[in-house]
């Protein structure tokens, strides 16, 4: 699982379905729709957003964005913040994805300027892939850039990249994404290492936050490197023998295996890769013995 882990969420993931303690457990981040256009609000997002403050997940609002001109995208603008202004979120996104009047560029422009102003908040804007180049949107005005890139969609990262832009802050890698908490799909979405993470939250990540929390030890069977991250392109600080054993106080399914984290002695973490995974579970068996 990459962190932070940044979900976004709209009234398809219905408040029944949800345990709320046990999702905010598994993410830092939460972006939640408020409006398809001003004239649909989201049925539960007040709802969804109620609940996350409560739980202490930092949270922002998106509107997909319909309007039918300038004055309507303005309008359209005001709805949205007067909507979402109650819960305070730390990011204002607009969501692109339709051509709702002939100048997307201009209109979203306008939307950007009005809601800018009203909210004094950062203002970012994610744009649906295949028609990034058509829209030709001002993305250089925005705060932030967010785009779509699934590939193989999967439900975890595999390293596919948005390609219409290379200066993007976020990415959403899958839709159909899984944590506990939750038994349908959901967005997730990953920094692009651009901006950190409290530029969108307006506070620090927790560093301890990573994977599953979960205390056991692990008996390694055969050789292997321990890592500085949770990746085979990380730095090896130390290879250890098969007949060695590890505590460990999360694991995680992500980079193609399950990866355990060790607590170091000076307050560091080590991660080790215990067997092969498809991104929710083992392909293989493990590569040592699990106490």
């Amino acid at each position: 699982m990459i962190r932070p882990m940044i979900i976004d969420i709209s009234e398809w993931q219905h408040p029944n379905q949800i345990n709320y303690p046990l999702l905010a457990k598994q993410i830092d981040h939460v972006i939640v729709r408020v409006q398809y256009g001003s004239a649909h609000c989201d049925k539960f997002y007040q709802t969804h957003l109620r609940r996350f403050q409560e739980l202490g997940v930092p949270k922002a609002v998106y509107a997909w964005v319909r309007g039918t001109n300038h004055a309507d995208m303005a309008q359209e603008a005001r709805i949205f913040f007067e909507r979402a202004k109650i819960f305070q979120p730390t990011f204002y996104w607009l969501d692109v994805e339709e051509q709702s009047m002939s100048d997307m560029r201009g209109g979203v422009e306008v939307f950007r300027q009005t809601l800018k102003q009203l909210s004094g908040k950062k203002v970012g804007v994610y744009v649906a892939h295949h028609l990034y180049r058509s829209f030709n949107l001002a993305v250089e005005n925005f705060d932030a850039l967010w785009l779509p890139s699934y590939g193989s969609n999967s439900g975890s990262y595999h390293g596919i990249k948005p390609t219409v832009n290379q200066n993007y802050d976020l990415h959403q890698y899958t839709s159909k994404g899984r944590l506990p908490g939750y038994n349908g799909f959901l967005d997730f979405n990953r920094l692009a290492d651009r901006k950190p993470f409290i530029f969108f939250t307006d506070r620090p990540q927790d560093s301890t936050a990573w994977g599953m929390a979960e205390k056991g030890s692990f008996s390694l069977k055969t050789a292997i490197h321990l890592r500085t991250a949770p990746t085979i392109h990380a730095q090896s600080l130390a290879i250890l023998r098969a007949g060695q054993t590890i505590d460990y106080d999360a694991f995680a399914h992500e980079q193609g295996y399950v990866w355990i984290r060790q607590k170091r002695a000076d307050g560091t973490y080590g991660y080790l890769a215990t067997g092969p995974s498809d991104g929710q579970k083992r392909t293989a068996p493990s590569w040592g013995v699990f106490y």
